[in-house]
């Protein structure tokens, strides 16, 4: 009963620590945030939040596998934990970054071969698979939204960013996600609840 319990406790404390280590990425800001020159500010937890949920919704629109996806897209950027984040100019100046084999250590040293966080992650780093070709799209798309924000905020030069994001995107439903996303205005959600509701208020 100790010997099982002992066992137990220290499962435990392993995944603890990996809970803790993906806290890290709450602490590590979006690489490419200097170059948008915007005040905004957002970091990769964030980002990965924003991905899943539009992973989740393209799983919908493309009749994938949902649960498949939300995990993906959960854990695209978690390799970021160790390697760190770097923007598209980083890259042309560094080695890439070995992402499966951190990924395995991270596997490895938390005992998740259970979570299969480790083939999860190779699928979506081969980019073959229709989920993992999702996920790239809600990649982009998590950066589109940010994109958007920024230029309405009033920094016209993020259209360069909108089109090439735009032009990066591969499934029938990301496209057409993208393109919606350029014509929309980022407040426009809140301004239709607004104006719905206001009549109705009577503390204002």
């Amino acid at each position: 009963m100790a010997r099982k319990m002992k066992k137990l406790n220290s499962k435990i404390e392993k995944l603890a620590n990996f809970l803790f280590e993906t806290r890290i990425l709450k602490h590590t800001p979006r690489a490419s945030l200097s170059y948008l020159k915007t005040p905004l500010k957002e970091n990769v937890a964030e980002h990965s939040f924003y991905t899943t949920i539009i992973g989740w919704v393209l799983a919908k629109l493309e009749s994938a596998n949902e649960n498949k996806i939300i995990k993906m897209a959960l854990i695209h950027d978690l390799a970021e934990a160790r390697g760190g984040e770097r923007n598209l100019i980083n890259k042309f100046y560094s080695e890439p970054l070995n992402e499966p084999k951190i990924m395995e250590e991270i596997a490895l040293s938390y005992g998740l071969k259970d979570f299969e966080i480790k083939e999860i992650f190779e699928e979506f780093f081969k980019g073959e698979s229709k989920e993992a070709k999702i996920v790239k799209d809600a990649d982009v798309l998590a950066g589109m939204l940010l994109e958007k924000e920024v230029f309405d905020s009033g920094n016209k030069k993020a259209k360069k960013w909108l089109d090439v994001s735009l032009s990066r995107l591969k499934t029938k439903s990301g496209k057409k996600l993208g393109k919606f996303i350029l014509q929309t205005d980022s407040d426009e959600w809140w301004l239709e609840v607004a104006k719905k509701y206001l009549p109705l208020t009577k503390f204002l």
